[in-house]
């Protein structure tokens, strides 16, 4: 079982909510293999900027004599740490932003999160297109008048004719 953090965009969620995320709180294995091009792609700039810069710095000890072993273990934590870490830091920055956590909903896949978060929220009660008038509290502005025209029906009732 996952945990999904559930995020709305400011201002609040769309009518459908086709904007809101949900982030699994799992191990991002594309995170482990490329982590600093990861956080590039999610827009964590600063994160994988420096990610780049520090990948590049241990590409090159591993390169000196002696240091290939202390660079790899290096390189080997960085991917270790943004593939544990990675969507932890993608949740915080939404949230840094303006994004909202809406809830965390614990899910084996997406699409049963999406259906336990969706199943809770309060449902909208449709409002008709027409106007419907409330006929039990009519009240009229005036003593009742009566029609005086030709009728249409078989029996003039108002008063016609």
């Amino acid at each position: 079982m996952r945990s999904f953090i559930i995020l709305t965009p400011p201002g609040g969620p769309d009518r459908d909510h086709a904007s809101t995320r949900f982030v699994a709180d799992s191990f991002a294995w594309l995170g482990f293999i490329f982590p600093g091009l990861w956080l590039l792609f999610h827009r964590c700039w600063l994160f994988g900027i420096v990610t780049l810069a520090a990948q590049g710095m241990l590409v090159w000890l591993s390169d000196q004599p002696g240091l290939f072993w202390g660079g790899t273990l290096s390189e080997l934590a960085i991917g270790l740490l943004v593939g544990l870490e990675g969507r932890q830091i993608l949740a915080r920055r939404l949230v840094a932003k303006g994004w909202a956590v809406a809830d965390i909903v614990t899910a084996p896949d997406l699409q049963t999160a999406e259906q336990i978060y969706f199943a809770g929220l309060p449902v909208r009660q449709p409002q008709p297109d027409v106007p419907v008038t409330d006929w039990k509290n009519l009240t009229l502005s005036g003593p009742p008048r009566l029609q005086t025209g030709p009728a249409l029906g078989l029996f003039d009732l108002g008063g016609g004719r």
